[in-house]
């Protein structure tokens, strides 16, 4: 259940950031609970792949330098 529920939202993040809607992008992104033992490859996956469309679009905005913080700070222990 919970690798379904971070999969729907790992998606609503993208779907934000496509709308163009960075900071709620990035909060929902970041409100997907980690686990412990680490993160479903696939949902690890979505999320590389949003931190790298956050960069291409909007490289130097404060919701990807708060990403990339996040990103460092949390998502990179579990790996």
């Amino acid at each position: 259940m919970r690798r379904t529920r971070s999969t729907t939202t790992a998606r609503q993040a993208k779907a934000q950031l496509g709308q163009g809607d960075l900071e709620e992008a990035v909060a929902t992104a970041m409100s997907i609970q980690l686990e412990p033992t680490g993160l479903h490859p696939r949902i690890n996956s979505m999320l590389q792949d949003f931190g790298s469309t956050l960069r291409i679009a909007a490289p130097s905005s404060h919701p990807a330098t708060a990403w990339d913080h996040y990103e460092h700070d949390s998502l990179r222990k579990l790996l």
